[in-house]
């Protein structure tokens, strides 16, 4: 029985003329050789986000990922930016200021940086916090460490500011 059915089989394909290229989509575009990429995508660490963020600054994680602060420094101010989980996208929140404690050289100092909305940032929200605080930005050139501290979405997050140059966490 089996035979037969299979016999069946070719002769309809013989017959009626069925080949694997009829089958395909006619209109489906084929590959036509390598694909050329413009530019190299943004380096992306193990941990599935990028290096940097998307202004160039370090990254801090906040609560395992679930959000960053990339640091801008070295510019007499200090800006700050919260983005999502995957340290790519901007995210504002309903806070009015970041709190920043950082050590440097034996001395232990907080710094406010105010809410600097960007233009997309919704009404009442900023997903950016600036500072024109030299000696804030003076602690952060000479590699202070300390932490950042934030309400987002009513939960508190501390992370931690270093500057270990193997990971930016």
């Amino acid at each position: 029985m089996k035979i037969h059915l299979l016999a069946l089989t070719l002769a309809c394909f013989t017959l009626l003329g069925c080949s694997e290229n009829d089958v395909q989509d006619s209109e489906a575009p084929q590959a036509s050789g390598p694909v050329e990429i413009d530019e190299m995508p943004p380096m992306i660490e193990m941990d599935g986000h990028p290096e940097h963020g998307p202004h160039g600054g370090e990254l801090v994680e906040l609560g395992k990922e679930a959000f960053h602060i990339e640091v801008m420094h070295g510019t007499g101010a200090v800006a700050m930016y919260v983005l999502d989980g995957s340290a790519t996208q901007p995210v504002a929140i309903e806070a009015d200021k970041l709190t920043v404690s950082l050590k440097h050289d034996g001395k232990v100092k907080s710094f406010e940086l105010p809410a600097d909305p960007q233009a997309e940032d919704a009404s009442g929200k900023s997903s950016r916090f600036a500072s024109a605080n030299t000696e804030m930005d003076q602690w952060l050139e000479a590699e202070a460490e300390g932490a950042v501290i934030v309400q987002i979405e009513g939960k508190s997050y501390t992370g931690k500011i270093s500057h270990d140059h193997d990971h930016d966490h």
